[in-house]
C-alpha cells in the first residue's frame, strides 16, 4: 500500500536537488554507474518519486514507479527511494523532495490558484515537474487541463518541443526521441525558466511502459515498437531523474567532446 505523504518523507528523509549537487558534484555523477550495478536501498535516498494526488484518475500505472526506481538503482548511482510518495495539492512536505510527477488517465481537474501558487513556488525553489499523460490520444483531457493550469502557475510561459539536443536526451543516455506505452509525439515538451527546463511533459505514457504485473512481467505492450520501445522508456526516465538531479551539467563544454563521440558509434 502507498505510503502517506508525511510518512513517507519522514521515513525516507530525501534531501533536495540542491543539497544532491554539494554533496556529489557534478564530474562524479556524471560517470559513475555506467557499467550496471546493484546499489543496496539507502536509509537517506537522493532522488524520491512524489506524485500528485487529486480527484480522478492520478495513479494511472500504479506498479509502474516501483519498477522504474529498481532499474534506477541498478543502473545508475544515484541512490533512489522505493516507494512513490503521494502529495496533494498545497503539501509542504513537497519543499523537501527534488521532483514531483503529475500523471493522469482521464480529465485533468483545475487545482486552483492557491494550487497553481504553490506549483510556481516549488520550481522556483528548484523543483522539477514531470507531467506524463497516459491516455495515449492526442489533445487529451488530461493535457488541455494541464496547459490551463499551467497558464495560472506560469502566466506568459508555454510549453514548447525540446530540441534534440536538449541535455534530458543525453543527461545518462544519448537518445533521439522520447517513447513510452506509446508514441503519441516523438518529442517531449516543456517550459524553459533560466535555461532550465524545470517543467516537462510526455505524451506518450511513459510509466505505462514500465508498470508491472503480478507475475513479474509488463502489464501494458509497447505500441509500435515492443520490448524495445519499452527499454528506450526506461532510458528515457533514467535521463529525466539526472536531469531533475542536476540540470544542465552536460551542457558543460568538458562533456560535448565525449557525447559527440559517443553519437558517432
Amino acid at each position: 500500500m502507498p505510503s502517506t505523504s508525511r510518512e513517507g518523507a519522514a521515513m525516507d528523509r530525501p534531501i533536495t536537488r540542491r543539497q544532491f549537487l554539494f554533496s556529489m558534484g557534478y564530474g562524479a555523477l556524471a560517470f559513475a554507474g555506467m557499467g550496471g550495478r546493484e546499489e543496496p536501498v539507502q536509509s537517506r535516498p537522493y532522488f524520491q518519486w512524489a506524485q500528485l494526488r487529486y480527484p480522478g484518475a492520478w495513479d494511472p500505472s500504479p506498479n509502474g514507479v516501483s519498477r522504474f526506481m529498481a532499474e534506477l538503482r541498478k543502473r545508475t548511482s544515484i541512490e533512489a527511494g522505493v516507494r512513490k510518495i503521494e502529495v496533494e495539492a498545497g503539501d509542504e512536505s513537497l519543499f523537501n523532495l527534488p521532483f514531483l510527477c503529475i500523471a493522469g488517465r482521464g480529465d485533468f481537474p483545475d487545482p486552483g490558484e492557491q494550487a497553481a501558487l504553490w506549483l510556481r513556488r516549488f520550481v522556483e525553489h528548484g523543483g522539477f515537474v514531470l507531467f506524463d499523460d497516459a491516455t495515449g490520444i492526442e489533445n487529451s483531457g488530461f493535457a488541455r487541463g494541464v496547459e490551463k493550469w499551467l497558464e495560472k502557475a506560469f502566466p506568459g510561459e508555454t510549453l514548447k518541443p525540446l530540441p534534440a539536443d536538449h541535455t534530458v536526451y543525453q543527461s545518462f543516455y544519448l537518445l533521439t526521441g522520447a517513447p513510452g506505452r506509446k508514441i503519441v509525439r516523438p518529442v517531449l515538451t516543456g517550459i524553459e525558466r533560466e535555461n532550465l527546463t524545470p517543467v516537462i511533459f510526455t505524451h506518450n505514457d511513459l510509466a505505462g511502459a514500465w508498470d508491472g504485473d503480478p507475475l513479474g512481467g509488463y502489464a501494458n505492450p509497447c505500441i509500435p515498437g515492443g520490448e524495445r520501445q519499452r527499454e528506450l522508456a526506461i532510458r528515457l526516465g533514467v535521463n529525466l531523474a539526472m536531469y531533475a538531479l542536476t540540470g544542465n551539467y552536460k551542457k558543460d563544454q568538458v562533456h560535448i567532446p565525449f557525447i559527440l563521440k559517443r553519437r558517432k558509434r
